[in-house]
C-alpha cells in the first residue's frame, strides 16, 4: 500500500500547529517539516565547513520524513502534552510511536523502504546510537522553526504564547544545543545574517500555490517542498538510484522552489504572455534571489551549491527526475481538486497525458500504484493494533 503513504502525507496539509491558540498564520505539519529540514541542513553545512564535523543528510532526510507519519496518523499533539505523557507515562508514549510504525510495516509497501523505517525505528532504541549528534540537530531546528512560529503569532495575541516560548527556550538552553546555537539563537529583534537567511525563506509558508486559481485545499509552496522531497525518495528507490544520489536529489526538491520566497509565485500564461519577459524574469530572480537570500551566506563555500539548487534545479545530476517528482506533486495537487473544479479537472488530465509520455519506470509504477488508490478513505486505512 504505497500509495497510501502519500495519501498520508498529503494529510499533513490540514493538520495544522498550535490549533488550540489564536494565531496570525496558518502553518501546516508540512510547513514545519519542511522549514525544520532547511533550518537542520543549513547549519549541517556550516559546522561542517567551519568544524569540520560530517552529518549523514541521508539519516537527517529519512528520519525527518518518516518521523512525521506520526503526526500525520495521530493529529499534531502539542510539545507540552508529549511532555507531560513522556513524564507521567514513557510507555504509552514510545507505545504511541510504535503503533504507527507496526502499522506502516503491515502494509504492503517495498522492500527498501520497509528497510529504511526499521532501521529508523530500530536506532531510536539505542542508548548510544550513531546518529546521536544528527537527532540533537535534528531537534533543535524543530524548537527553531517551533519558536518563531510562536513569537509572530505572540506579537498580536501579546503573552498568549509566552508559557510555550519560555518551554521552547528552557529547551534550548541544553548543552547538547551549545554547538548550534553558535550560528542562530532566539534574538528575532537582533537578527543575525543566518537568522535573516532563514526567515526570508520561511515566507514560503504564506505563498501558495496555484495563486490565479481558487482552492479547496491550499498548498503553500513550502509544503510543496516536503511532499516534492518524499515523491523524489519513492522515484529514487525505483529507479535504482544509490543512497548518495537519492539525497543529492532530495537537496534538489528542497530547495527548488526557494526563489519564490522572494519573487512569488508567477504563474506560466503571464511569464509566456509577452516575448522576452520571462528570460527578463529569470535576470530578475537571479539578481534577487542574490540580494535578499544568497548574500547573507556568501561568506560559506557551499553558497555556491545553494545557488545552483535554487537558480537551475533541473539542470543538476538527475534533476529532470526531480522535476519528475514536482510534476506528481502538481498531479495531486489538481487531482484533490479536480472532483469540483472543472478548471483543476483540465489540469489534472493534461498532466496525466504529459507524465504518461515521460521515459522513466518509476511513472508507470506510480501510475499503477498511486493514482487510483489516492481517493481512498484513509480512515478506512489506517488500524493501529496495540504491538
Amino acid at each position: 500500500m504505497l500509495w497510501h503513504t502519500l495519501s498520508l502525507a498529503f494529510r499533513g496539509l490540514s493538520v495544522y500547529r498550535w490549533n488550540n491558540f489564536p494565531r496570525t498564520e496558518q502553518v501546516s505539519a508540512n510547513d514545519h517539516i519542511a522549514f525544520s529540514l532547511h533550518i537542520a541542513i543549513l547549519l549541517a553545512s556550516i559546522i561542517e565547513e567551519e568544524k569540520g564535523i560530517e552529518y549523514d543528510r541521508d539519516y537527517i532526510f529519512r528520519k525527518m520524513l518518516f518521523s512525521a507519519f506520526s503526526t500525520f496518523v495521530h493529529s499534531d499533539i502539542s510539545s507540552e502534552v508529549k511532555d507531560q505523557i513522556k513524564e507521567k507515562n514513557p510507555a504509552i508514549y514510545a507505545e504511541l510511536e510504535n503503533i504507527v510504525y507496526e502499522m506502516l510495516q503491515s502494509w504492503k509497501l517495498p522492500d527498501w523502504m520497509k528497510s529504511d523505517m526499521q532501521g529508523i525505528h530500530d536506532e531510536q532504541r539505542w542508548t548510544n546510537h550513531i546518529h546521536a549528534k544528527e537527532d540533537d540537530l535534528i531537534a533543535f531546528s524543530k524548537l527553531w522553526a517551533s519558536y518563531h512560529e510562536a513569537y509572530f503569532s505572540n506579537e498580536v495575541y501579546l503573552d498568549v504564547y509566552r508559557p510555550a516560548m519560555n518551554i521552547i527556550e528552557q529547551k534550548m538552553s541544553q548543552s547538547r544545543f551549545d554547538i548550534f546555537r553558535e550560528y542562530i539563537d532566539l534574538n528575532p529583534e537582533k537578527q543575525n545574517d543566518l537568522e535573516r537567511f532563514l526567515l526570508s525563506m520561511r515566507r514560503l509558508q504564506s505563498s501558495y500555490r496555484w495563486n490565479s486559481m481558487r482552492r479547496r485545499y491550499p498548498v503553500s509552496v513550502m509544503s510543496h517542498l516536503f511532499i516534492t522531497s518524499f515523491i523524489t525518495y519513492i522515484i529514487g528507490n525505483i529507479e535504482g538510484k544509490s543512497r548518495q544520489e537519492i539525497t543529492n536529489m532530495m537537496m534538489i526538491a528542497l530547495f527548488h522552489d526557494i526563489p519564490e520566497a522572494i519573487t512569488g509565485d508567477i504563474v506560466a500564461p503571464t511569464k509566456k504572455a509577452i516575448d522576452g519577459f520571462e528570460p527578463l524574469l529569470v535576470t530578475i530572480e537571479k539578481e534577487l534571489v542574490d540580494k535578499y537570500l544568497l548574500s547573507y551566506i556568501r561568506k560559506y563555500k557551499f553558497s555556491a551549491e545553494y545557488e545552483h539548487l535554487m537558480l537551475d534545479p533541473w539542470n543538476q545530476t538527475d534533476g529532470k527526475l526531480v522535476k519528475l517528482a514536482d510534476n506528481f506533486s502538481a498531479l495531486f495537487e489538481a487531482k484533490i481538486e479536480a472532483s469540483v473544479d472543472a478548471e483543476f479537472d483540465k489540469v489534472y488530465k493534461n498532466l496525466k497525458k504529459f507524465l504518461h509520455s515521460s521515459p522513466y519506470k518509476s511513472v508507470d509504477y506510480l501510475f499503477k500504484f498511486w493514482i487510483d488508490y489516492f481517493e481512498d478513505n484513509l480512515e478506512d486505512v489506517i488500524h493501529l493494533k496495540k504491538s
